[in-house]
């Protein structure tokens, strides 16, 4: 192991956090979308499940770049006292709060278009059992 392998496995992991970052937004921006059409057009459940599933692969990937950097941790490590570093530190602090409200909200939203297609076949059950009456 050597220090370009774990620069090139981080610098990975930045740029599949940044990948997933830009997937939860799509998601959300779809999941939105689907929701404010819902009452007039059928959700492209297809786009959506497709969404998901490509932030789950990069969830995955994200996790074992993480368990590889982890395992592979440079022994020596020099500090470093500089500007650079600190505003890096804030920066990522900043980062990961974003992350995790982004996070919630996706959940927020995902639950919200599952309880609506739900409404939507209990109310489209209903009125089939409404015409057959």
């Amino acid at each position: 192991m050597s220090s370009a392998e774990v620069y090139n496995n981080a610098n990975e992991a930045l740029v599949t956090l940044s990948n997933l970052w830009q997937t939860m937004l799509q998601i959300i921006q779809t999941v939105s979308d689907a929701s404010a059409s819902s009452l007039t057009v059928e959700p492209d459940l297809v786009q959506l499940q497709k969404a998901r599933k490509e932030y789950e692969q990069l969830m995955s990937s994200l996790k074992s770049t993480v368990t590889w950097l982890e395992n592979n941790q440079l022994k020596e490590v020099k500090p470093v006292d500089s500007k650079q570093l600190q505003d890096c530190l804030v920066e990522h602090e900043d980062l990961q709060r974003e992350s995790a409200i982004a996070s919630d909200k996706l959940k927020r939203m995902l639950n919200q278009s599952y309880a609506l297609q739900f409404q939507m076949e209990m109310l489209f059950t209903s009125a089939q059992d409404i015409s057959l009456s």
